[in-house]
């Protein structure tokens, strides 16, 4: 009996001792795989950085080599080359020429210019713009009278032309062609219903031919070409052309 508790009792101690070890050793590893974790962590975010790096370079690079196409494109478009650069000089002083020209004839004396494609009024004296504003000159397009056999174009004609007349609250005296436009029947020259009042604005400039610049009941439309063939202006701008052109001022129609 005493040999084996003699025994036991280091045999006691040796088991102690390595039960007391493992959880040692476990919490060792423990430690190092909890680093190598978050070794790992870092590792993966900064990877996860630097592709998104990599991705914004790609996209810089891509919008570099896309601009680079489009101005080889221009550059193909407009040759610096010794030709073109003599051309264009060509035409800066032929233009030149044209506006000393232009302004020799005008002597400075004040002009009303309208672009029909840009649907724009002028007001000029001799080279110099005075002001500007949107106007709405002939749609374009014609209409027939099936009854008749006539016709209309509703454009407004290009050239020289002055004012006649100056006209304060005009009224319109409707033409035969808005009765056929309407489907209705077209009455007898001086008849009473012809006469419309305020559709013109409150004042008209006649230009001769039958073509007036006046208002319009539809502002909105300006700078489009909606009209029959006259010359359609705001009631500011209008006001304005009426008060400062007298009678005899050129109108210049491009």
């Amino acid at each position: 009996m005493k040999f084996n508790e003699t025994l036991k009792r280091p045999a006691v101690l040796l088991w102690a001792l390595a039960f007391c070890a493992v959880p040692g050793r476990l919490g060792y590893y423990g430690a190092a795989l909890y680093k190598a974790s978050s070794g790992l962590d870092k590792a993966a975010a900064a990877l996860t950085l630097e592709n998104a790096e990599a991705k914004a370079l790609a996209q810089e690079v891509r919008a570099g080599a896309e601009d680079a196409a489009f101005f080889s494109g221009l550059m193909e478009l407009y040759p610096e080359n010794k030709g073109y650069l003599r051309t264009q000089k060509a035409i800066a002083e032929e233009v030149d020429v044209l506006r000393k020209a232009a302004g020799a004839r005008l002597g400075g004396r004040l002009h009303i210019a309208v672009d029909t494609r840009a649907n724009k009024l002028y007001f000029k004296k001799g080279l110099r713009l005075l002001w500007a504003a949107d106007c709405s000159v002939g749609r374009g397009g014609t209409i027939r009278d099936r009854k008749t056999g006539r016709s209309w174009l509703f454009a407004t004609p290009r050239g020289e032309f002055r004012i006649i007349t100056k006209i304060d609250s005009p009224a319109w005296l409707k033409p035969d062609w808005a009765y056929v436009e309407n489907k209705e029947p077209v009455p007898p020259p001086q008849d009473p219903s012809r006469k419309v009042e305020g559709e013109l604005g409150k004042y008209a400039l006649d230009i001769g031919d039958g073509y007036l610049i006046h208002g319009t009941k539809n502002e909105a439309a300006l700078g489009t070409p909606v009209s029959h063939g006259c010359i359609r202006l705001g009631a500011g701008p209008l006001e304005k052309l009426y008060k400062a052109a007298p009678t005899g001022t050129k109108v210049y129609i491009y």
